[in-house]
């Protein structure tokens, strides 16, 4: 076997049963692997001769990597091991690739007839900024792949397609696709409703705001902007670090309006009933905004 294998550290609940011999002769797998520094989410690289690379694990631990989302990780993590399976299938190690080796990588992952799975310049660049960062972090000097050097990046790489909208053709998406409303005004048949204040609410905020989804969606009722900037349209918040991927805490700005359909979405959903066991319908407190209706 030439291939590099890569494995990600499971979520707690999705360990499931493990045998009472252990796995890979360790009695308790899921504490080893804390006691190393893993957590959830971060991949593991096992060589062809099934050893765990000591080398490719300190660079998963180490904080450069680490500050990267999950999702980030994985992709970086994907497009390293493909590169360590190709040197060592010409018996190069890793860190003694040279700009040469890397050229040929990339000639092949991009230009070869060779290779049946070619890929794109867009999608080379984003390997090469994994790679970029797994040498940095190596100190392997000179860097074999660097991706701010322009002989190392794709010139097939385009930019990512954007299509404008016009204010009216904007608000004809709204209508259509959020509120069920036709062209003539009129509600869609079979439209269902119950979540079009929400969708509404979250997709102004997003526009407004210029907030990645991930960010706008985990905005809790008392981080929605409240402050006004002093010209009166638009108010201003921030957007905590945990959320952020760059980590840090970031101010960010929305319009009145925006804020105004926030608040009607989560007055809207603390007038909802709960329907108890014993069939008595109670008012939901103050402090809790259920994400659907009773009775779904």
């Amino acid at each position: 076997m030439d291939e590099w294998w890569l494995v990600f550290v499971p979520d707690p609940e999705r360990w499931g049963p493990l045998p009472e011999e252990g796995v890979l002769r360790v009695r308790d797998l899921p504490a080893a692997l804390d006691a190393v520094g893993l957590r959830p989410g971060d991949p593991v690289f096992v060589r062809p001769d099934f050893v765990v690379d000591a080398e490719s694990l300190q660079f998963a631990l180490s904080p450069d990597f680490r500050d990267l989302e999950r999702e980030s990780r994985r992709n970086y993590a994907t497009d390293i091991r493909l590169l360590l399976s190709w040197l060592w299938l010409r018996g190069v190690p890793w860190r003694a690739a040279t700009i040469a080796d890397l050229r040929s990588y990339k000639q092949f992952r991009v230009d070869s007839p060779l290779n049946p799975q070619r890929i794109g310049g867009t999608k080379w660049n984003r390997e090469a900024a994994a790679l970029t960062q797994l040498y940095k972090w190596a100190k392997v000097n000179p860097l074999p792949v660097d991706v701010g050097r322009r002989a190392d990046r794709a010139a097939s790489a385009r930019s990512s397609r954007v299509s404008w909208l016009t204010p009216r053709t904007w608000g004809l998406w709204q209508d259509l696709g959020l509120r069920g409303v036709g062209r003539d005004g009129a509600p869609l048949p079979g439209w269902d409703g119950r979540t079009e204040l929400r969708n509404t609410a979250f997709v102004g905020l997003t526009l407004s705001s210029g907030l990645r989804r991930q960010e706008a969606g985990a905005m809790l009722t008392f981080e929605v902007p409240t402050r006004r900037l002093r010209s009166g349209r638009y108010c201003h918040g921030l957007v905590a670090s945990a959320l952020s991927r760059s980590k840090r805490d970031r101010i960010f700005y929305t319009s009145i309006e925006s804020r105004r359909r926030a608040e009607q979405m989560a007055l809207a959903a603390a007038v909802l009933i709960l329907r108890q066991p014993d069939g008595q319908d109670q008012p939901v407190p103050d402090n809790v905004i259920p994400l659907r209706p009773s009775g779904d």
